[in-house]
């Protein structure tokens, strides 16, 4: 059995409102998040300056 989904019937101007949202909401928390993770490699580094990350 072939089960087709499609995706609901969204205007352009709420994709738009959608888009602004994320851009605000989301994205500033998901740079944060990889700045902190990128401090913790390097503050784990500069502890251990022999070992290398595998990341």
């Amino acid at each position: 059995m072939k089960i087709e989904v499609k995706p609901p019937n969204i205007s352009d101007s709420t994709m738009k409102e959608m888009k602004e949202f994320f851009m605000k909401t989301s994205i500033p928390r998901i740079i944060l998040a990889e700045k902190q993770k990128t401090k913790e490699v390097r503050e784990s580094e500069n502890q251990n300056p022999g070992m290398v990350s595998n990341e």
